[in-house]
């Protein structure tokens, strides 16, 4: 929690002062009430609430631009028959209705969905702008309903609503007791006016509180003479909001808010190398390549074929970029071409006549993509209606070809990969056709380009595995250990390649490379790709101008790239944070540590990794031990925190492989995690061109000593699961679902929604429910919590990979707990998965 603090960035401000600022509670209001405004998408926000005898704690976050959400931990003094109550309560706020010129916002609310009850209430809120003054006014329930103004109009329909268990008191915890929503005998009326002052980011509060503090009154705790509140907001910082009022009229409250923006980076300039500029060719260099790439043939074509055979080797979408290409380069008549659906659109420079589109349409049928008609149209100037014509079909190609075809996909080489710049075509069975060295490229020193695009790859902090160049294409296998997004490495290493590369060559195939195992395979046409730099490309035409794919199983570019670079050590020394959060007694404990990682990389995916811990500093609390009846996998942590506060972390040896092109398989052995050692498998789907992938692990371990060094203690199991994985384009959500056995023993499922925004930043929940009863799980009923991922580089400028992540759980318990990393495949696969690059494609145009 203090890393989002440290890391806080301007939120968004209304140009006229008029941010909306949190209440006590930290959503989104006045001072107590809440108000149905939204903050801006996305926002994050840290909030203290303090008033008589209370204070609170709230994470705040706006899940989508009309979706609050709110985390709360409270303490109460002398209540509930402890010296200090602690409160866990989690809220959400929907709008309904969005404000126009005559009507309000119109939000609905809960604030105690999955908690204790103390704070249990429902509410329905308007808000309206009436010139600086915003007026709010809502109808609330069990809390917000404590003043007693109106009879429960749910009670009138049916009696059972007219019953609420739990008014200010407390249940078992940790469920969602539908039963409770909107139920009591009585509804309360809530409302304030916020005046916008003429004082920049000064706002005076008025508000009618409906919750009445019945418990506190009860205990004595804290007992309201009004339901009246006033106070003052300001705002000092774009991010930074304090509040002060009289509340109840017998009380001061303080309310101080810091938010953070995860939708734009902190550091936007970044220290280290700049991208390259790109390079494109002349014109006439331009054109030359794409007419010799798009038409150059094979001798195994043409005697398939029997005769002239042009532009087959594409197929699918390359085919497509191909076309296109070769029509932009075609003739300066020739502003844009673009196959929309199965018709090629050329947009020209003047009015056409049907031969012009005859020509083009031939153009079309001479090349495989999948075009049945031409259009030819002057979109600038408007006049006339398109001409239009159909493409003339092309004769078939025997199956003998098109086998061939798909047998020069599975390898690693395009149709002329087989050889270097320069050799013979090897014409014997099983071999990839190549072209003959065209004199351009005869002129040209291929070691010298290949030694100049390792040089410039390394400066932009990209290692280049492996290397080949051919008359027209090239493959390049690199690593990215330095950018967070592998989009961004991707638009660095095109930008390279567009500088140092001949002129001749026009197809690029970049192939991502983790841990020695090619990931994804990026290919990119030249001119395309010189087009959307030079000419300030969306993220649509970016997307167009690439193609993804399984990389090819057999890559003996990479294979002699690798033969001589292993072993290879990393290491890294840092400082680290750890919390503990949520104890009863110990609401905040911390440490301070130094951490030694280091990675043998052995042979390609075979490595032995370690991570070491030493203790700087920590508060914690050794006195509190585990009640819980399942076996103690996880609530025993103070234990492993008292007994080795210095230790071993993690000592294991992982083999990673692929079983196919989109088939990514772990086996790993050693001491594995801070409490477990063991050994297991994992194996991982990721299908081409989709944002899905389904894994599996399986791992046989035992329970580490507490000392975290070499002994166990008596306790085994074997646990796995089935995983499902989803990277949606929607709101850059991500869904995942984990079904098997759990460390406990227990069966079930974990199920977790996060959003990414674009800098990285991932937000999202978790919960777990397994066959273990919600009574012998103990407190909290079933695992759950906040997820937070927070790249450094979001806050920092510099570039890294590292991340700050944080599993904010309200309670630890034994129940539905998952070896850590168990799933390690999958993050390892996902920089470079399809979602990821697609996610964050605008990145490759500009890095």
């Amino acid at each position: 929690m203090a890393a989002l603090l440290t890391f806080a960035s301007a939120a968004h401000a209304d140009p006229d002062g008029s941010a909306p600022f949190r209440d006590t509670y930290g959503e989104v209001g006045l001072l107590e009430t809440p108000s149905a405004r939204m903050a801006d998408d996305g926002q994050l926000s840290l909030t203290i609430g303090a008033l008589r005898n209370t204070t609170r704690f709230a994470l705040g976050f706006q899940l989508f631009p009309w979706l609050e959400g709110s985390f709360r931990y409270s303490s109460i003094d002398d209540f509930n028959g402890n010296a200090v109550d602690y409160d866990r309560s989690f809220g959400l706020k929907m709008r309904l209705f969005q404000e126009t010129e005559y009507t309000p916002d119109v939000s609905f609310g809960i604030r105690d969905i999955i908690g204790t009850g103390i704070y249990g209430s429902e509410y329905f809120v308007a808000t309206k702008r009436i010139w600086q003054f915003d007026v709010s006014a809502g109808l609330g329930w069990g809390r917000l309903a404590g003043d007693e103004t109106f009879d429960n109009p749910f009670g009138l329909l049916f009696k059972s609503f007219d019953t609420r268990k739990f008014v200010g008191g407390s249940n078992s915890g940790g469920q969602v007791d539908l039963g409770e929503f909107f139920h009591g005998p009585d509804m309360g009326l809530f409302g304030g006016i916020v005046w916008r002052t003429p004082i920049n980011n000064l706002d005076v509060i008025a508000e009618y509180g409906s919750d009445a503090y019945l418990r506190e009154r009860a205990d004595k705790v804290f007992s309201p003479r009004t339901p009246v509140n006033v106070g003052l907001a300001y705002r000092p910082l774009d991010n930074l909001t304090v509040t002060g009022g009289w509340l109840y009229g017998t009380s001061w409250g303080l309310v101080a808010s810091l938010s953070m923006d995860p939708t734009k980076d902190n550091a936007p300039a970044r220290l280290g190398p700049q991208p390259i500029a790109p390079q494109p060719r002349s014109d006439q260099d331009q054109q030359k390549a794409v007419h010799d790439y798009v038409n150059r043939q094979t001798t195994e074509d043409k005697i398939a074929a029997g005769g002239p055979f042009v532009g087959q080797g594409f197929k699918g979408p390359d085919a497509k970029v191909a076309l296109v290409s070769q029509i932009n380069n075609s003739s300066a008549e020739v502003r844009d071409a673009e196959v929309d659906g199965r018709t090629l659109v050329v947009d020209v420079r003047s009015q056409m006549t049907p031969a012009d589109c005859k020509r083009y349409a031939l153009l079309a049928a001479a090349s495989s993509a999948p075009v049945e008609s031409v259009a030819v149209v002057d979109l600038d100037r408007g006049k006339g209606v398109p001409v239009i014509c159909p493409v003339p079909r092309a004769p078939s190609l025997p199956q003998t070809v098109y086998a061939r075809l798909e047998r020069m996909d599975a390898v690693e080489s395009f149709a002329d990969d087989s050889a270097p710049a320069g050799a013979p075509a090897d014409a014997g069975a099983g071999s990839a056709p190549s072209l003959a060295p065209t004199p351009q490229q005869d002129a040209v020193d291929i070691s010298a380009v290949e030694s100049t695009l390792r040089t410039a790859a390394a400066s932009q902090g990209l290692r280049v595995e492996g290397v080949r160049i051919t008359a027209h294409e090239i493959v390049i296998y690199y690593s990215n250990t330095t950018y967070y997004h592998e989009a961004d490495a991707i638009g660095r290493l095109a930008r390279v390649l567009l500088a140092a590369t001949p002129s001749n060559v026009e197809a690029m195939r970049m192939v991502a490379v983790v841990g020695g195992v090619p990931q994804q395979q990026i290919e990119v046409l030249r001119a395309p790709m010189e087009r959307m730099f030079t000419q300030n490309a969306d993220p649509v035409e970016i997307a167009q101008a690439i193609t993804l794919r399984s990389p090819p199983m057999n890559t003996p570019v990479l294979d002699e790239g690798q033969s001589t670079t292993y072993p290879r050590l990393i290491w890294s020394l840092s400082p680290e944070f750890r919390q503990e959060l949520f104890d009863p007694d110990e609401p905040l404990q911390v440490q301070v540590l130094v951490s030694g990682a280091a990675t043998v990389e052995i042979l390609p995916g075979l490595a032995l990794t370690t991570d070491l811990e030493g203790n700087i500093y920590n508060d914690y609390n050794f006195a509190r031990t585990s009640n819980s009846v399942l076996p103690h996998v996880r609530s025993d942590f103070a234990e492993y925190l008292q007994h080795g506060i210095n230790g071993i972390s993690t000592l294991y040896a992982s083999y990673d492989t692929r079983l196919a092109p989109d088939v990514f398989f772990e086996a790993k052995a050693g001491y594995l995690e801070d409490m477990f050692a063991g050994g297991g498998i994992q194996a991982l789907w990721r299908p081409e061109d989709t944002r899905w992938a389904v894994g599996i692990d399986a791992y046989e371990v035992q329970q580490r000593a507490y000392d975290r060094l070499f002994g166990f203690r008596n306790y085994r199991v074997l646990t796995g699961s089935v995983n499902v994985y989803y990277q949606s384009p929607w709101y850059g959500l991500n869904f995942a679902v984990h079904a098997g056995r759990y460390l406990a023993r227990d069966y079930g499922a974990t199920f977790e929604m996060t959003r990414e925004f674009l800098t990285g930043v991932e937000i999202g929940a978790f919960a777990t429910f397994t066959n273990v009863p919600f009574s012998k799980f103990g407190e909290g009923s079933f695992d759950k919590g906040l997820i937070i991922r927070v790249p450094i580089d979001w806050a920092l400028p510099f570039n890294t990979q590292s991340s700050y992540d944080l599993d904010l759980r309200p309670l630890t318990r034994d129940g539905g707990q998952r070896l850590e990393n168990d799933d390690s495949l999958y993050d390892t696969t996902r920089r470079t998965s399809y979602g990821e690059i697609y996610n964050h494609v605008e990145e490759i145009g500009y890095p």
